[in-house]
Order: C-alpha cells, then sequence, then structure tokens
C-alpha cells in the first residue's frame, strides 16, 4: 500500500481546488493558494500558474478567457482521485457508529456497496478504551440519530430548532434554540451541542442524548453567529496551570489528551519538563479535573488556588473510598484460658 504520493501535497490539492473552480481572477487564485498552500507559497505559485501576454505558463493550467478571467484549460472539472489507503480508512470508519452520524442511510449503504472489496485498515477490536464512563450515548438507536441528524441540519443550516428535553435533575425543558457547535466528549463518550435561545439570547449546553424532540422551526439565522465571543463569556476566569514532566511520554500524551483545548504551553529543553496553562469552559471544570488526575504522578497541577482546593477534596474522597475511617477502634482483648 503506497503511503506517499504527490496527491497528498499541498500543490496538488491547491491547483486541483483552482481548476475546480472553473474561473477565477487573479485575486481569487491568491486566495486559494494562501487557504491551500504553504505561507511561502504566494510568491511562486501563482507565477506558474498565471499565463503571460503570449498565453503561456510554467504549469500550462490557465489560459486567459473572453472576459480577462482564469479560466481551466480541461473540459470538466479534474476528478477528485481516491487512493486505496483512503479507501481502507472510509470503510474502517463505516464501522464506527458515531461516523455514521453524519451520513444517512442512503449514503452509508452507497459507501458500503463501493467498499464492499476493500480491506477495512484497522478494526474496533483493535482500540481499547479506558478512563472513561461506560453510559455513553446509544448512536445505533434510530430515535438519537433522527435527533442528531436534526441538530446537525440546523448547525449547517443556522436553522432555529424547538427542543424538548429532561435535565438530569428531572427538570422538563422546551425551548426555542440557535444550535451553533456539535462537541464530542471522550471521557464520556457523549455529543452535546451548545445553543443560544430565542428571544432571550441565553447559553446553553445540552447532551444531544437527552432531548426528546428537535423540531425545525423554519426560521434561519442569517448572519454567523460570533463563535468566539460566545466561547469567550464561557471559558474560565483564570486558566489553569500544570507541570508535565519527560517521563513516559507524558508530554506527547498530555498534548494529544488537550487538543482541544486552548492553551499556552513551554517545553524546557534542559529538564524535558513541560509547562502549561489550559483555558476551558467553566462548566467543564470536572471534567477537565478527572484528565488530569488520569495522568498520576508524571502531571503536578500547579494552580489556580482554588483548583488546587477542589483536586485536594476529589483526591480525599477517593482515599476514602480506599480505606475509610472506622467510628470506633475495634480492641481485641486476649482470650485468658
Amino acid at each position: 500500500m503506497k503511503l506517499f504520493s504527490e496527491i497528498y501535497g499541498a500543490y496538488f490539492r491547491c491547483a486541483e481546488r483552482i481548476l475546480s473552480e472553473g474561473e477565477v481572477n487573479e485575486k481569487r487564485l491568491r486566495e486559494i493558494v494562501t487557504e491551500t498552500a504553504f505561507r511561502d507559497s504566494l510568491l511562486f505559485i501563482p507565477e506558474k500558474l498565471i499565463p503571460d501576454k503570449a498565453g503561456n505558463s510554467s504549469w500550462g493550467l490557465l489560459k486567459r478567457g473572453e472576459n480577462g478571467k482564469l479560466c481551466s484549460v480541461l473540459s470538466k472539472a479534474p476528478p477528485r482521485i481516491i487512493t486505496n489507503l483512503q479507501k481502507s480508512r472510509i470503510k474502517a470508519m463505516l464501522s464506527d457508529p458515531k461516523f455514521r452520524l453524519f451520513l444517512s442511510d442512503e449514503d452509508i449503504a452507497a459507501l458500503s456497496e463501493r467498499l464492499k472489496d476493500v480491506k477495512p485498515l484497522y478494526n474496533a477490536e483493535h482500540f481499547r478504551e479506558f478512563d472513561r464512563f461506560t453510559d455513553g450515548d446509544d448512536y445505533s438507536d434510530p430515535h438519537y440519530r433522527e435527533i442528531f441528524g436534526a441538530v446537525l441540519k440546523a448547525v449547517r443550516e443556522r436553522e432555529i430548532l424547538s427542543v424538548e428535553l429532561t435535565s438530569r435533575r428531572g427538570v422538563r425543558i422546551t425551548k426555542n434554540v440557535l444550535p451553533v457547535k456539535i462537541e464530542y466528549s471522550r471521557k464520556n463518550d457523549k455529543f452535546r451541542v451548545y445553543c443560544i435561545s430565542f428571544p432571550k439570547n441565553e447559553e446553553y449546553l445540552f447532551n444531544i442524548g437527552r432531548i426528546e424532540k428537535a423540531v425545525p422551526t423554519g426560521k434561519h439565522i442569517d448572519t454567523k453567529p460570533d463563535m468566539e465571543d460566545f466561547f469567550r463569556r464561557r471559558r474560565c476566569e483564570k486558566p489553569v496551570t500544570v507541570e508535565v514532566s519527560g517521563e513516559r511520554n507524558a508530554v506527547e500524551r498530555f498534548m494529544m489528551e488537550f487538543a482541544s483545548y486552548e492553551k499556552r504551553s513551554e517545553l524546557d529543553l534542559d529538564t524535558g519538563r513541560c509547562h502549561a496553562s489550559i483555558y476551558y469552559d467553566s462548566r467543564d471544570e470536572t471534567e477537565l479535573l478527572i484528565m488530569l488526575l488520569g495522568f498520576g504522578p508524571v502531571l503536578k497541577i500547579t494552580g489556580p488556588e482554588d483548583f488546587l482546593e477542589k483536586v485536594r477534596e476529589r483526591v480525599e474522597r477517593q482515599y476514602e473510598l480506599f480505606y475509610p475511617k472506622s467510628d470506633e477502634a475495634v480492641l481485641t482483648e486476649p482470650v485468658s484460658e
């Protein structure tokens, strides 16, 4: 199986994107180069693509149209090439019920038919999850798939939904909300959705598994929500600061585990230790605390003090579970004959 190919290269994808648009001006061409290639690619890729006055260019992929715009020399868009490695990975992903949530039943059937002779890159039994709750969402449940599909469609089309659910405290909730982002919690094995309610403009975070009804209202929002401002209002006041040792690939594991978190990190090349500040959603504090404790002695939480106090309380509760305190001391007297 060929792992490395030019079709994975940035230049190949950049040229494919430009040719797929059929007709572009020079400004749009440079925008595509900036988006799909490297930082310095803007210095030479346009020169290789844009034809000179005689109509010649190094790559010979574009020509000038009658309106002065740049047109593809191809009669149709370039074919989307899928390698055997990509097919093998897609076949493996099809066995993941979470991946299937983002596809319709027709898409799943079509992909399964086209990939029926392809060997999957990996199987589900190759992975063993640890340190994760066992009451995750049932991704194969038809009702769950229906609700997830409605939420996903609303996020993509910026449509307001009428949702009904019951909170973990048993409170019945019915609201009109705009779903803005779907997020997966690996620790809880659940999907959740960030929402803005209308007309009060309040913020909510719902577990999708708790949503019983999600009815489209037909009302759409024209402007895209400012996600940076949305999450800035939910962000913690002070970041959690940690020190990660270089033992047992701890720094690499830490970076992978917290890849989705906003953080500032600094690596000490002399000691191999990493100092990091982690910014998080204030409502996810308990989940973050559990994730950090899961690293054991290779990670030290250094602040802030209120977070450290919660760490101490949790560690003390765990200690008491293993070594419960007896209410009364039991004295055993020797039996005299």
